[in-house]
């Protein structure tokens, strides 16, 4: 059933027509349940619409509930998107600098500040909210019931003291490519930028058991759009340089396995060359309903020990 929710999303990003065959009854809702725990129910609707040409169809029953939901998902990220060009203009106005972070398929808010914690912390007192939960990156901004929102002020992080160290720094020193695109006042990172930060974001995420395949659709299309053109950091160095001094070129080399295998990334488009042995290893704990702690410490030690920040 895994194989067949691979090929659906490729069908849905355009990079199959048709699966290898047509699944069965139980197999329809297996796939299903896997796009809704991945975040991708809206997408994936998508490619079964492209399979009716092919004669191949869902039981109606779950295709009901699907369209359902994919129509109610959408209208959300439409709600989503209005909500985060007002909370931009809203920034803007009180002279905080702000670039956004998340792509099309996240269900949140996501923002970089360009402000110290102390600074975004007075913004959403501002906002008339008075309980406010800090991280070491972010704050939660309570903004809107049913629309999580997070605001940044620092982008990159792991937990080993140390890595993070040179990680701060090097954020410090290309932090404008946060502000590489802009439309309209709302900004975000350069594309090259954005093949960094996706990557160490999926990267804590797994590590913390809350990645889904979203995030990696999302960074699927911003490394086709590259399509294999990085531009050199402020340092001048290029991308494998950076992923060596980030301390992350064998996860990228892993995740760039993983995006050829389940949605068939051009070889021209990687960061790195792909590692099949460290790709398996984060497909199956991407796809695992409960991540294996045991599995993660014995993989990643030197990020596991430390305790989360």
């Amino acid at each position: 059933m895994q194989e067949l929710f691979f090929e659906l999303l490729r069908v849905a990003i355009g990079q199959m027509d048709c699966l290898s065959r047509g699944p069965l009854a139980d197999e329809w809702h297996g796939i299903y349940r896997t796009a809704q725990r991945h975040g991708l129910t809206e997408l994936c609707y998508k490619g079964m619409e492209r399979l009716f040409d092919y004669g191949l169809r869902a039981p109606q029953d779950l295709s009901i509930d699907w369209m359902a939901d994919a129509e109610a998902i959408h209208e959300s990220q439409e709600l989503l998107n209005s909500r985060r060009e007002k909370l931009v203009k809203k920034l803007d106005e009180r002279k905080i600098r702000a670039a956004v972070m998340n792509g099309a398929q996240s269900p949140s808010i996501e923002i970089f500040v360009d402000c110290s914690m102390d600074r975004a912390i007075k913004f959403v007192r501002q906002t008339g909210q008075q309980e406010i939960r800090c991280g070491y990156t972010s704050l939660a901004l309570n903004a809107w019931e049913n629309t999580p929102v997070n605001l940044h002020y620092r982008v990159l992080s792991v937990r080993n003291p140390w890595a993070n160290g040179k990680m701060q720094k090097w954020f410090a020193q290309n932090k404008e490519l946060m502000f590489g695109q802009g439309d309209n006042g709302i900004f975000s990172p350069t594309l090259t930028m954005n093949a960094i930060c996706m990557l160490q974001t999926f990267q804590q995420r797994l590590l913390s058991g809350k990645a889904t395949m979203s995030l990696l659709v999302d960074y699927y299309h911003v490394l086709s759009q590259l399509n294999g053109e990085f531009q050199p950091f402020k340092d001048g160095s290029n991308m494998a340089n950076t992923l060596e001094t980030l301390g992350m070129t064998q996860f990228a080399a892993g995740v760039m396995w993983v995006l050829q295998e389940t949605m068939g990334l051009n070889r021209i488009c990687v960061l790195c060359e792909p590692l099949a042995e460290e790709g398996r290893f984060i497909l199956k704990e991407l796809m695992a309903e409960e991540p294996s702690w045991w599995d993660l410490i014995r993989h990643y030690p030197m990020e596991m020990i430390w305790p989360r920040r």
